[in-house]
C-alpha cells in the first residue's frame, strides 16, 4: 500500500498454539493473553489522535475471530471510521455474517498461514483445519470485500512433489 498504518496487537501471543512447525516455547506465541476492546478502542483513538491516520495494522500472530467480532461491533457502534487488516487462522467462525460484519467496521484484507493445500499434510502440521474449510473462508472474505492473502510453505517432511503441485493449482483455483 501506499498508506501508512499505526500496528497495534489485539492480544499477545497465539490462541491456537498447536502447528507442528511452531516453536510455542517462545513468549511472544505461548503465553496468549488478549486485550479488552475497550482498551484496543482507547489505543484506535490515541493513535488516531497522536498520528491522524486511521489505518491500522492488527500484528497478532492470528486474531481471534471472536475478539474480532466483538472490535468490529464496537467500531460500527462508535461510528469510528478506520481502514484495518490482520493476521488469522482460518477458521470456520469466520462465515458470512461474520466477514461482512468485518467488513462494514473497516476490514479491508487480511493474511493468513494456508501453508498447504493438502489434508494429509494440515494434520501433519496441526493446523486444525481442512482444504475445504480454508476455501469456504477465503470465499467468505472475498465476497464481502475483504482481500485474502496467504502464506504458503514448500518441503514439510513428507511433502511429495505432486502434493506441492496439487497444493499450487488449489490455491491457483
Amino acid at each position: 500500500t501506499d498508506g501508512r498504518w499505526n500496528k497495534l496487537v489485539l492480544a499477545h501471543g497465539c490462541y491456537w498454539k498447536k502447528c507442528s512447525f511452531c516453536d510455542v516455547s517462545l513468549d511472544y506465541i505461548g503465553r496468549y493473553e488478549p486485550e479488552s476492546v475497550d482498551r484496543i478502542i482507547g489505543h484506535i483513538e490515541k493513535a488516531i489522535a497522536e498520528t491522524g491516520q486511521t489505518g491500522f495494522h492488527f500484528v497478532d500472530e492470528a486474531a481471534p475471530p471472536k475478539l474480532l467480532k466483538a472490535l468490529a461491533a464496537r467500531l460500527i457502534e462508535k461510528k469510528l471510521q478506520i481502514s484495518w487488516w490482520g493476521n488469522i487462522r482460518f477458521e470456520k467462525s469466520f462465515d458470512p455474517l461474520l466477514t461482512d460484519l468485518l467488513a462494514r467496521s473497516g476490514c479491508i484484507a487480511v493474511s493468513g498461514g494456508i501453508e498447504v493445500a493438502s489434508n494429509r499434510l494440515l494434520e501433519l502440521m496441526e493446523k486444525g483445519v481442512t482444504v475445504e474449510q480454508v476455501a469456504q473462508v477465503t470465499h467468505a472474505f472475498s465476497q464481502s470485500g475483504i482481500m485474502v492473502h496467504a502464506y504458503l510453505m514448500f518441503g514439510f517432511p513428507s511433502e511429495t512433489v505432486q502434493e506441492t503441485i496439487d497444493s499450487l493449482e488449489r490455491v491457483r483455483q
